[in-house]
């Protein structure tokens, strides 16, 4: 038996390395700038797309668990792109998505069914977030891999065409979804456009006309959503581009919201009546809650069922039934009432929808006169209820209601440590950030909105916000905190009118915190200071009267607000009122020292940085599209023709011959390279002024015959030439 020696196993580790190394050596022979420019485009397509599938990772789970599925299949398709044919490659990668997606099915905390996951996959293409279907994170990894592998493997085999295909489809489903936004489509889309054209150089070699034509390509497709609907009212709808833009309603942006709603900035009032409420009490008009934090909004990834009429759940804990009937007083298309509801009344039982988070919405819309009745059950859990409550979480409540995105910074879960580290259970906590947030920020509807993460801008970066960003920060600072929290939506009690009655218009409308406690339920905290709030919604209602506004009043309204008889304070046990003492305590803040330190140096405002980028592009796009088109050229000969600068009498004599041949061929035809003048001027049959000139040109180049005389002569007869050649001159197609 032949003994293997060390020189045979270094030959073997050679050859192993030289197969290895031949398509690379290979590949980068191969290399050309346009194809680099080509293949560095379609590496911009993938890092489009998987940046939004990465954000969706990182509000759920971990975001770097994607890098992995998007640099493999990269380094997959780098290895087989050479000796994987197209079919096998192709088959290859549809198994990889069947597979991935089984695999999410089956990963789904339920059993699965067919019918209900096509449905919501239909549903994601009206809008809807894919950050609202179970397992998002999952289904994020598992679909990556094939869009990744397949682009970067038809690009490297040069089917650029293709491979954009691809890429670009998913990147178009996820501006569907209204995942993808504004920025980051428009990058893809220019990452697109640039591989195909870079692609089409690479195949018949480049040039600066061609690079041109790209850019101007470029500018149209980055002009072009932003006066485009893709989607009406998903993510490509027209955005403002340069110049800003009218701001939203509060109520527009936070109740009327479907599924899922990014925080703005600057916001206005609807001062309009939406509905009144009779009642024995005055409570928030519950329209809905949010469970999914992104960073910059919220997702409510709650399922619904239709309502059946039987009577829902009440709350664990203590509670006292309370009564409504609302009377709507213009259209609506939510369903407010007190939490937590029970029963709905006959009138619109028929359009109602619970969600599985036991709430209610309408499945079409109520007009104004519409009547309904809702029987809720108000939790009453006194401060010693919530203060005894365990940290026992259901495990589907605390997975769901404790989710932060990954890239959440880790200073909010710092300063929330320092600010209730005196606090001995989650009752505490809650309490003792509600106060710290309507004590140390000011309230405002007028304020700039932040970049990156909303709550961590609050907490550190912002003086004053209005209830949105006071409701997401303390949800966000509790969940650091492993309690179960989440965002809600509806509208403050109204004006009231009667001892029984309340009027509640647009700017009522409101966000605000649940916090849950095991055996009590779902328990209210607002932490958006009070006065300051309301004091912003009288203002706008008295504008709103002071310019006429309809719908601002109701007979009711106009008289003022309702005064309540003196009623006899009810006794407060001594418990719940030594609990109370123990909060204030606990809320008398030391000052807080600023984490953000100011240069004193006051910078102007600039536009974000993805406008300036946009409209770079737009700017060279349009420049080049300008050279493109020839307009710059044509102009520039337009205004020779027609006015000649005097220098000297031999280049006087060559500018005028210069001047006739761009007027002859704008009427015939270019003078072809290499071809004689005279037999130029005998195929276009010019007359006797041009071919002076042209004598008079050739005279001077070959017989140094050069005087001021001839000079004058060359350009007062192109002159004459060009005034005939004007529109409506032209005889026979002859110059006299």
């Amino acid at each position: 038996m032949r003994v293997p020696t060390v020189d045979s196993g270094m030959a073997g580790l050679a050859d192993a390395a030289l197969r290895v190394w031949s398509p690379i050596r290979q590949f980068l022979a191969d290399l050309t700038i346009t194809r680099v420019l080509a293949l560095g485009s379609t590496l911009v397509l993938i890092s489009s797309y998987s940046l939004v599938l990465r954000d969706i990772v990182d509000a759920v789970g971990d975001p770097s668990l994607l890098w992995p599925v998007v640099v493999v299949p990269l380094l997959a398709a780098t290895g087989l792109a050479r000796v994987l044919r197209v079919k096998v490659a192709l088959t290859l990668a549809t198994l990889l998505l069947v597979g991935g997606l089984t695999l999410y099915i089956f990963s789904l905390p339920h059993d699965p069914q067919f019918l209900a996951i096509v449905d919501s996959n239909v549903e994601l293409l009206t809008g809807q977030s894919i950050l609202r279907i179970e397992q998002a994170d999952i289904w994020a990894l598992v679909v990556a891999p094939t869009p990744v592998f397949v682009t970067w493997y038809l690009a490297l085999r040069r089917w650029y065409s293709a491979a954009v295909l691809v890429g670009g489809s998913l990147l178009f489903y996820l501006v569907l979804t209204g995942d993808a936004g504004t920025t980051v489509t428009v990058l893809g889309v220019v990452a697109g456009a640039a591989t195909v054209g870079f692609g089409d150089f690479d195949s018949r070699s480049g040039s600066v006309d061609a690079t041109e034509h790209v850019a101007a390509i470029l500018a149209v497709m980055v002009i072009a959503p932003l006066v485009v609907t893709v989607v009406p009212g998903g993510a490509a709808s027209p955005v403002t581009f340069l110049g800003g833009g009218g701001s939203s309603t509060l109520e527009g942006n936070v109740v009327d919201s479907d599924t899922q709603f990014e925080i703005q900035g600057a916001i206005e009032q609807s001062p309009r009546v939406r509905f009144s409420v009779e009642a024995n009490r005055a409570e928030y008009w519950r329209t809905g809650s949010f469970d999914r934090y992104t960073g910059d909004g919220w997702i409510r990834s709650e399922g619904k069922t239709a309502y059946g009429g039987e009577r829902l759940a009440t709350p664990p804990g203590r509670s006292v039934s309370l009564r409504q009937r609302v009377t709507v007083e213009s259209d609506l298309r939510v369903l407010p009432a007190a939490w937590r509801p029970m029963e709905v009344g006959e009138g619109v039982a028929d359009q109602v929808v619970v969600t599985d988070a036991s709430g209610l919405q309408i499945d079409g819309r109520l007009r104004s006169g519409e009547q309904y009745t809702v029987r809720s059950a108000v939790p009453s859990g006194r401060g010693t209820d919530l203060a005894d409550a365990d940290r026992e979480y259901p495990a589907h409540i605390e997975r769901r209601y404790t989710q932060l995105p990954e890239s959440t910074p880790a200073r909010v879960t710092r300063r929330t440590e320092r600010i209730t580290q005196d606090a001995d259970n989650p009752y505490e906590q809650a309490a003792i950030i509600e106060e710290y947030l309507k004590t140390n920020r000011e309230y405002s509807l007028d304020i700039e909105r932040p970049d990156g993460d909303i709550a961590d801008a609050f907490l550190f970066e912002m003086e004053s916000g209005y209830c949105t960003y006071y409701a997401t920060t303390m949800v966000t600072m509790l969940r650091s905190q492993g309690v179960p929290a989440r965002l809600a939506v509806g509208y403050t009690s109204g004006q009231q009118v009667a001892e029984d009655r309340y009027v509640v218009r647009g700017l009522n409308s409101h966000s605000w915190v649940e916090v849950y406690f095991p055996d009590v339920g779902w328990v209210q905290f607002d932490p958006t200071p009070v006065g300051p709030r309301q004091q912003a919604e009288q203002r706008a209602l008295d504008q709103a009267r002071e310019n006429n506004v309809s719908n601002v009043d109701t007979p009711d309204t106009e008289d003022g607000d309702f005064t309540p008889p003196e009623v006899e304070t009810e006794e407060v046990d001594e418990e719940t009122t030594a609990q109370n003492q123990t909060i204030q305590n606990l809320t008398t803040f030391p000052e807080q020292q600023t984490d953000i330190e100011s240069d004193g140096f006051q910078r102007p405002d600039l536009p974000p940085r993805d406008q300036l980028a946009l409209g770079a592009i737009a700017v060279v796009g349009a420049v080049a599209g300008l050279r493109r088109s020839g307009l710059p050229t044509r102009l520039r000969r337009s205004v020779r023709v027609r006015f000649q600068r005097r220098s000297g009498p031999r280049r006087d004599i060559e500018k005028a011959h210069e001047r006739l041949l761009v007027v002859l061929e704008r009427e015939h035809r270019p003078r072809r390279t290499g071809e004689p003048i005279r037999a130029y001027l005998d195929a276009i049959d010019a007359g006797r002024d041009a071919r002076r000139v042209a004598e008079i040109r050739e005279q001077a180049r070959y017989a140094n015959v050069v005087t001021p005389d001839r000079a004058d002569e060359a350009v007062e007869l192109v002159d004459r030439i060009q005034e005939k050649h004007a529109p409506g001159s032209l005889m026979g197609g002859h110059f006299r």
